[in-house]
């Protein structure tokens, strides 16, 4: 069931992970779905990096959720600001490392499969700025997934 959502997320044109990923979560859950989908051949493969993976989405998504209620319930004030603080750096490391990750991912991918190796740095800030990013990673990961079948 959830190989399905991953593959029928990635199978989705820039475009529309473009609009999805102006919301937040969907940007972590496309991250998801491409440590999910080009692991799948791996044979040493191992649940500890689904763990991870799923750590590394969950809590940012969940950190994101709380803020949200907070400031639509108009609770959000300086008290609960220094509170949350820490949490909010918590999140950013979470999605930080999640962008290391699914680069290097995707150039274990390329190695793996023989392909033209992409550039880690580049690969790194096309996921971080991926209003400019998707529009490049996105092809190639649909590629990758129709090799994967």
């Amino acid at each position: 069931m959830k190989t399905d959502l991953t593959k029928k997320y990635l199978s989705k044109t820039p475009k529309n992970l473009f609009w999805l990923s102006l919301l937040g979560i969907p940007y972590l859950i496309w991250m998801y779905s491409i440590g999910i989908e080009l692991n799948k051949k791996k044979s040493e493969y191992n649940g500890m990096n689904k763990i991870l993976l799923i750590i590394l989405v969950g809590y940012p998504a969940l950190y994101l959720i709380i803020t949200l209620i907070l400031i639509l319930t108009r609770n959000m004030n300086m008290d609960i600001m220094d509170t949350i603080l820490p949490f909010q750096f918590g999140a950013i490391f979470s999605v930080f490392f999640l962008m290391v990750l699914t680069s290097w991912t995707i150039i274990k991918f390329e190695k793996r499969e023989g392909l033209k190796e992409s550039s880690g740095i580049g690969l790194f800030f096309g996921i971080w700025y991926y209003i400019i990013g998707i529009w490049f990673i996105q092809p190639k990961i649909n590629e990758y997934i129709k090799r994967i079948k």
